[in-house]
């Protein structure tokens, strides 16, 4: 049974990873369809690509984020998925040395996760599609969509940020009903 979910969990990775479009060096944080592609810093396994732009803090160079000693099935926990109808025991995963996740699902119907980004604000977040600012509880986030998957990152700190995903077989405005339900219980936990 875990071999199975870890073969999901990389199923799911290699399927992000390949949804994935270019980034644009137009202001961080901002969608923009430009074709000039800068460096990026790694994807980190949600469905925003960070880009180094001039004047921003790399992962090398910045502090480390509020949530630095935890880990993502410990902010995002099983009994905070039970009432979405997912499942546990959570599967912790490390796709770069900038972030850490943990996904939970419901057999053939829904994932959901969080990922914890230590060195990466919402300002590193670009996507040639279309950024939504908003706001979740008090804190200041973003909302993008990338393939099936809808991610919304939450402002931890200037320099960090926590992710919360959703993704369904093919419904794009479910997949987000359930990010959004996941970043609301992520945000009860942020430092304020």
């Amino acid at each position: 049974m875990r071999v199975r979910r870890s073969v999901l969990v990389a199923l799911v990775l290699v399927a992000l990873t390949g949804s994935l479009v270019a980034c644009t060096s137009e202001t961080p944080g901002l969608a923009g369809a430009s074709s000039n592609t800068p460096t990026t810093s790694g994807n980190g396994g949600g469905p925003f690509s960070e880009t180094e732009t001039p004047g921003s803090t790399t992962p090398s160079s910045a502090a480390a984020g509020p949530l630095a000693n935890m880990q993502a099935c410990a902010l995002l926990t099983t009994a905070d998925v039970t009432p979405l109808g997912a499942t546990g025991p959570g599967e912790e995963f490390d796709t770069s040395k900038e972030s850490r996740g943990c996904t939970y699902q419901k057999s053939g119907s829904f994932t959901v996760g969080a990922s914890i980004f230590d060195t990466l604000g919402i300002k590193d977040v670009t996507d040639r599609g279309t950024l939504k600012p908003l706001t979740v509880g008090s804190h200041e986030a973003v909302q993008g969509m990338s393939g099936g998957l809808c991610a919304i990152a939450i402002k931890t700190g200037e320099t960090s940020r926590v992710e919360a995903t959703g993704q369904t077989n093919a419904d794009a405005q479910k997949s987000c009903e359930l990010a959004h339900q996941v970043a609301e219980i992520l945000e009860k936990k942020l430092p304020r």
